[in-house]
């Protein structure tokens, strides 16, 4: 319904606003720069378009006498050692995941934990903090004792906590009202 009532009103008019519209007188444009103008000039283009065709002896000359010789580099017969680019090697450690084993990666790099790796630990430490130390934490994972002391101190694992039912006193001391 509010289309129709819009679509009425759009096109209220329309032929009168439309001839209004194009009997307007047109706005005139901005002067151009004169570097824009330099195609008007005959004369002057005349002499740019002569100067860049005309062919410099000189410079022809000067081409003539370059002359460049292309060789291929020598083949060389490939090993298997010089394909790959030397590149630091990083030492690799096997993930310790327990039961969690496909749901994260086998390896990882020293220095460095998986996800299912980090939340273990930290709720190992949750759970029992005398015995997973910090100190403890960086040996066991090959990390750094401030990562990991970092890590303790600002990621804490959820925890999920069940609230008993209160019981909630039924009040009997009013009669239900009887309806009549």
């Amino acid at each position: 319904m509010g289309g129709r009532v819009t679509r009425v009103f759009r096109n209220f008019n329309v032929e009168n606003r439309a001839r209004r519209e194009i009997s307007k007188e047109k706005p005139t444009p901005a002067p151009r720069h004169r570097t824009a103008r330099l195609d008007t000039d005959g004369a002057d283009s005349l002499e740019i378009k002569e100067e860049v065709l005309r062919k410099d002896d000189k410079l022809l000359t000067l081409l003539k006498d370059v002359y460049v010789e292309s060789r291929d580099p020598p083949v060389r017969v490939k090993d298997g050692g010089s394909e790959h680019l030397p590149s630091k090697q990083k030492e690799k450690r096997l993930t310790k995941l327990g039961h969690l084993e496909a749901l994260d990666v086998k390896k990882v790099s020293k220095g460095k934990i998986s996800l299912v790796e980090a939340l273990t630990l930290l709720n190992n430490h949750k759970l029992q903090p005398q015995i997973w130390t910090a100190e403890k934490i960086a040996a066991e994972y090959s990390l750094e004792v401030k990562d990991v002391n970092s890590l303790l101190e600002f990621f804490i694992p959820f925890t999920v906590m069940e609230f008993p039912k209160e019981t909630k006193k039924v009040v009997t001391s009013h009669k239900p009202k009887q309806l009549t």
